[in-house]
């Protein structure tokens, strides 16, 4: 009878002790998503502070660019929103920004197939309908042909920006899979609204269509410059080659380069523009640059005459101008153990400056 006793308070010392087991299991589980949650709700909150310290930091940059650019006769790189390198360390984050002038870069949207009266390879550009040009309303605007004899170029003959975007390729992405030509003229029928190639090296929604894992083609115009990687045949080795050359600004079909903000890392798009300047002399001409620039596209080219093997003809000038309208901020806010990154793309206008996109996680 002893020996039963001694059995039976084994097994409820070993029934106590699975119990016991059971609870700590359970206190484990119950602390470690206690954890998770609270990091979780950690982590939340930091990033919606890094939104609003962005957000923040957007509106100062706002501020500094109507009070250094916004009804001034040109647009340089002495004023104050041209300053590079400026860190701000607020409570527990710290704040930093770049302000770039997206008209001193190749806009793929004025490959869009223009008017023949518009020499600047796009429909009318940032300075008609308050500087967004008809195609912010309507993308596919500005695409029907017009004959008027101020022009002599077909519909056929490349645009100057065609030309001058070739010209880039050729000279600068010497690796690409394709031909530069076929790039050229599948990016134009990626804008373009109609269905007709626009040379034999061309893609339109048929070739699109035909893929193992088919899409449509835009045809319209682009919002980011990464839609240059579903473009056929474009492989990742070739979007490194052409990305760092170009930008799209979203709703406009022009080209017009400022020639007072370019900086040398942006000579070969200068040197493409120009038919016969060399790399080396367009970065020779930006850095020989007056400290405040240029006062008109005239001052530009008689001042650098010599340099230029060829008098540039009205086409080529319309490409220029000495005022920008459309910047890019980026700006990061980082913490301890985090990064936010917040890319604005801003319109400054007259008297005010808009935001006209943002893209939250660094450029496109």
């Amino acid at each position: 009878m002893r020996f039963s006793d001694k059995n039976q308070r084994g097994v409820a010392l070993i029934a106590v002790m699975m119990v016991v087991a059971f609870v700590v299991l359970i206190a484990v589980s119950m602390s470690g998503r206690l954890q998770l949650e609270l990091q979780r709700q950690i982590n939340l909150q930091q990033r919606q502070q890094s939104v609003w310290l962005a957000l923040g930091a957007e509106q100062s940059i706002q501020r500094l660019l109507k009070k250094s650019a916004a009804g001034k006769d040109t647009v340089n790189l002495s004023q104050e929103w041209a300053t590079q390198g400026a860190v701000f360390p607020v409570e527990q984050a710290t704040i930093s920004g770049e302000l770039s002038d997206l008209q001193a870069c190749f806009n793929l949207n004025a490959l869009l197939p223009a008017n023949p009266n518009d020499p600047a390879g796009g429909t009318p550009g940032p300075d008609s309908n308050n500087g967004r040009g008809p195609e912010a309303a309507d993308p596919k605007a500005g695409q029907a042909n017009n004959t008027d004899g101020n022009n002599n170029r077909s519909p056929n003959q490349p645009s100057p920006a065609q030309q001058a975007f070739l010209r880039l390729l050729e000279q600068n992405a010497l690796e690409l899979s394709m031909p530069p030509d076929y790039l050229v003229a599948r990016v134009t029928d990626w804008l373009d609204a109609d269905s007709t190639l626009q040379s034999a090296g061309g893609a339109e929604e048929n070739d699109y269509a035909a893929l193992e894992l088919p899409y449509y083609s835009a045809n319209s115009l682009m919002v980011s410059k990464s839609e240059l990687r579903v473009i056929l045949d474009m492989t990742p080795a070739d979007y490194a080659l052409v990305a760092p050359l170009v930008c799209v600004i979203p709703g406009v079909s022009s080209l017009q380069i400022n020639v007072n903000t370019m900086t040398e890392a942006q000579a070969p798009v200068l040197a493409a523009l120009i038919p016969g300047l060399s790399p080396e002399d367009a970065k020779s001409l930006i850095a020989g640059r007056p400290d405040k620039g240029y006062d008109s596209v005239e001052d530009f080219f008689s001042s650098n005459s010599a340099v230029l093997t060829q008098a540039p003809g009205n086409e080529v000038k319309a490409l220029f101008s000495v005022k920008s309208q459309y910047f890019q901020a980026v700006i990061s806010v980082d913490t301890a153990d985090s990064h936010f990154s917040l890319t604005s793309l801003l319109q400054l206008g007259d008297d005010q400056v808009q935001v006209v996109a943002r893209r939250f996680g660094g450029p496109g």
